[in-house]
């Protein structure tokens, strides 16, 4: 299996090279062309897609709705030139995107190429949004082309010590939330009405929706207040003070009850500028339990676990769909030490293949 390992790890090598931010189209479009020439032999069927101006692809061994459908995204975040020349080092394999998440990408590229023989019914999907929220990607993709009975992203393992199952993941919800009053000089403020005061006066009562959130506990339904803004100097009592919430839902406090209650309270006027639902996959679900056995013949331990982060997964329950986060070790993704671990990558590649082969339709 070694040299699988080292095919991964060269084809990642490659990936990262391109660089691939998500205001990149041409670069984007380059990296597509690279994946498509990585398929194109007879047995493969390339999709190109293209969503608002937004590129994916989908290779598939012909079949036009897969049952069994692999996810990765090539869009990265933005960094310095050099973390685009990925560097070996302890085991580690360094550079922008390395874990979040061509790693996976390459992973599951390797997979497709070494399935062609059999030619199962199944689907690669590399979408280049992931980072922008997934909507003209993954999100157009279900909505409009793709149903399978089940679906893997290979997105990054980042829980240490074993290859982890996520079958859940938190909603977002972003609001704005706004407080009007009425401006007036500094020195006479009781001729106005200040706005982030009213609003300061209201932040208790937003925050007591989550109050029994509390002890440590962290698979809850949280808030963030992630920015602030009022007055337009010192010395003028402000008009309007507006806050922007980052809220991450779990299943007992979810999007619309969160959206309700906020709604309800007087004098301040919300917007919802995102709102998006949370994965949520039945861990007793067959498929799980097909993979969680092929894990454990090559790991000690694996667990169905949940993450608090979001991923294009979300749009598969959204759907009825039964979908999971299953991918190599990374880890600091989007920071300066982003890196992937060499030894996962064969460990990841032969579950996925024990895992396809082992696939069974609902049927």
């Amino acid at each position: 299996m070694a040299d699988k390992q080292d095919q991964i790890l060269e084809l990642t090598e490659e990936l990262v090279k391109f660089k691939s931010t998500n205001d990149d189209l041409k670069e984007i479009n380059r990296c597509l062309d690279f994946i498509e020439d990585y398929f194109s032999e007879p047995e493969f069927e390339v999709n190109r897609h293209e969503n608002e101006g937004i590129p994916s692809m989908v290779i598939t061994f012909g079949d036009d709705n897969p049952d069994l459908m692999l996810h990765g995204h090539i869009d990265v975040i933005e960094a310095p030139d050099e973390m685009f020349q990925p560097e070996r080092e302890d085991g580690k394999l360094y550079g922008r995107g390395t874990g979040d998440m061509k790693a996976g990408v390459a992973a599951l590229m390797q997979v497709m190429k070494d399935l062609k023989d059999k030619q199962p019914s199944v689907g690669l999907m590399i979408v280049s949004d992931e980072e922008k929220g997934g909507f003209n990607g993954a999100g157009y993709l279900f909505e409009e082309h793709y149903s399978p009975e089940f679906a893997v992203s290979a997105e990054p393992n980042n829980q240490e010590g074993y290859m982890d199952i996520i079958t859940d993941q938190k909603g977002i919800l972003w609001l704005k939330v706004t407080a009007k009053g009425l401006s007036a000089h500094g020195s006479r403020p009781w001729n106005g009405e200040n706005a982030a005061k009213k609003f300061m006066d209201k932040w208790p009562d937003i925050r007591d929706l989550f109050a029994d959130h509390k002890d440590g506990e962290k698979w809850v339904t949280t808030v963030n207040l992630g920015k602030l803004e009022s007055g337009e100097s010192t010395n003028k009592v402000p008009e309007i003070t507006e806050a922007w919430l980052d809220i991450r839902t779990a299943r007992e406090y979810p999007n619309e009850e969160v959206l309700e209650d906020i709604r309800s309270i007087e004098g301040l006027e919300v917007e919802a500028s995102l709102n998006e639902s949370m994965l949520s996959t039945d861990h007793d679900n067959r498929h799980v339990q097909t993979l969680k056995s092929s894990a454990e013949k090559f790991e000690e331990e694996c667990k169905i676990s949940r993450k608090e982060p979001g991923s294009d997964m979300r749009f598969l329950t959204e759907h009825g769909i039964p979908a999971v986060v299953f991918g190599p070790e990374g880890y600091n993704a989007h920071a300066p030490n982003e890196y992937a671990v060499i030894d996962s990558l064969g460990d990841y590649y032969s579950i996925m293949m024990d895992f396809v082969s082992d696939f069974e339709v609902d049927r």
